[in-house]
């Protein structure tokens, strides 16, 4: 046997060195294919956003989130992650110590859409691409899709939104993977899945549903949040890119111009729809807090609620007509405050402390929550508030109420863009800096990009600088001029 093996390796010896170099070549290429077919994971090459995902991984950042544009290789990246864990480093993106001694639990969680799910669905797909074959198993276990990876002792379950929050419950997880931000109510619930240590990943292509997230998760990672673009999975301009560039460009063409942002840039496509456009915290918020001047006489604006509490907004006109929005109440996140219990002499108490050395001019509240008579009563809220001593005026009316008070917000806003800020030129709105519901508000209130309808997200504080704005607040008074830090000044 042996000497049959040493007399035929000459023979193979000889026969390579007859081949010529595209034969050579053939088979150089046959073989790479073959090992790309059983090892898939060493050949992965990741664009540039996709390594910055990696890299916030290995740095074991509890909330790491990746805002991607479409086609830019979102799934096979967190597949590609997700094997370079469970089947060990496979090449020079994942040599670090995360992934080679993984300090959490070996347990996942993929959380998706599902249509993701399906079995010739992106996930399943990519797993079957990438992973080697044989050595991972996949169940269904009574789901219509494969609801469970299992390899090398690790566990990944896979679930879809639309399951019942019950069976969110579970054992204590390692990493949690989202395809697209979950629901609020869902990821209230991720910390505890994380008693023992670990990370939660969020892949997403940020649509309309993206809000609620880009608002209060974001702004507290901002230092783990990657943004990728199709340009960045270009093969001309980006680092390892698929996608040729005459294709980006033909999709993108495809795309409105709302669609464009989240699809095709990776950016939050519900700031397209933003109303108050022209607002800007570093020309209209002062540089500090300011009180009324002595004798200025204050408006005090509210906007009702039952279930929530009322928006109340505090705001004074100086001699030149500008308005100084100074205060506001709650003065904690008004966004997160439900279920409120207070009743009008709760808010009379409020509203008195507030008002301490205040001069109120001039009270108004939304009519049409004010001026509807209670079933239990008969009465309007306006004629209780009346009753106990507060004294309101209606808010405006108007044909295209809501558009016609947008617009004059918007004219006090305005100043020359394309020229410096000055005393000539300068907007007529100012707020102070504590005021963060006014200011968050303003910033963040937008329409459905699907129908053009303002949305009720962030409406509230908007409402009472409508309300305040069409009043036209004037000095009954003129006092001493006074000059407040600008930002910009």
């Amino acid at each position: 046997m042996a000497t049959h093996l040493m007399e035929s390796l000459p023979t193979r010896l000889s026969s390579l060195l007859t081949l010529s170099d595209s034969e050579i070549l053939v088979l150089a290429e046959r073989s790479l294919e073959k090992r790309r077919e059983t090892d898939a994971l060493s050949f992965y090459r990741p664009n540039a956003p996709l390594q910055k995902l990696i890299k916030l991984i290995d740095q074991k950042k509890p909330v790491v989130v990746g805002s991607m544009a479409n086609g830019i290789g979102k799934t096979s990246g967190v597949v590609n992650i997700l094997g370079n864990l469970v089947h060990g480093p496979k090449n020079q993106w994942f040599q670090s110590d995360t992934f080679r001694n993984w300090p959490f639990p070996k347990r996942v969680r993929y959380i998706t859409t599902p249509k993701n799910v399906e079995e010739i669905g992106p996930f399943h797909s990519e797993i079957s691409k990438w992973w080697p074959k044989g050595q991972w198993q996949a169940i269904k276990a009574g789901h219509n899709y494969y609801s469970q990876y299992t390899a090398n002792g690790w566990v990944i379950d896979v679930m879809t939104y639309d399951q019942d929050a019950s069976q969110f419950e579970g054992p204590s997880l390692g990493l949690i993977v989202t395809d697209e931000p979950p629901p609020k109510s869902l990821w209230s619930t991720f910390a505890s899945r994380l008693r023992l240590g670990g990370i939660i990943l969020v892949v997403m292509t940020p649509l309309t549903d993206a809000a609620w997230f880009f608002d209060e998760v974001v702004p507290r990672h901002q230092e783990s949040v990657v943004y990728g673009s199709m340009e960045d999975a270009c093969i001309t301009h980006g680092v390892n890119g698929h996608l040729e560039h005459d294709n980006i460009q033909r999709m993108i063409a495809e795309m409105t111009p709302e669609e464009k942002e989240a699809r095709a840039e990776g950016k939050a496509m519900y700031l397209r729809g933003l109303i108050f456009k022209n607002y800007d915290e570093n020309v209209h918020v002062l540089k500090e807090n300011i009180k009324p001047p002595f004798g200025a006489q204050v408006w005090q604006i509210v906007d009702p609620h039952s279930d929530k509490p009322f928006a109340v907004t505090y705001a004074f006109p100086d001699a030149r007509g500008d308005l100084y929005i100074f205060d506001e109440w709650p003065n904690e996140d008004f966004y997160k405050m439900h279920n409120c219990q207070l009743d009008i002499q709760d808010y009379k108490k409020i509203f008195g402390d507030k008002e301490q050395g205040l001069n109120i001019y001039r009270r108004i509240i939304d009519r049409h929550f004010a001026d509807t008579a209670s079933a239990a009563n008969k009465r309007t809220l306006r004629q209780e508030l009346q009753a106990i001593g507060l004294n309101y005026w209606p808010s405006y009316k108007s044909e295209e109420e809501i558009e016609t008070g947008i617009i004059k917000v918007r004219e006090k806003l305005a100043y020359d863009t394309s020229k410096p800020l000055s005393a000539v030129n300068q907007p007529k709105l100012f707020i102070n800096p504590s005021c963060m519901n006014t200011r968050r508000s303003l910033a963040r209130w937008a329409r459905d990009p699907k129908n053009g309808k303002v949305l009720d997200s962030y409406k509230d504080f908007c409402d009472n600088v409508r309300y305040l704005v069409l009043d036209n607040p004037k000095m009954a008074e003129v006092l001493p001029a006074q000059e407040f830090r600008k930002r910009w000044g």
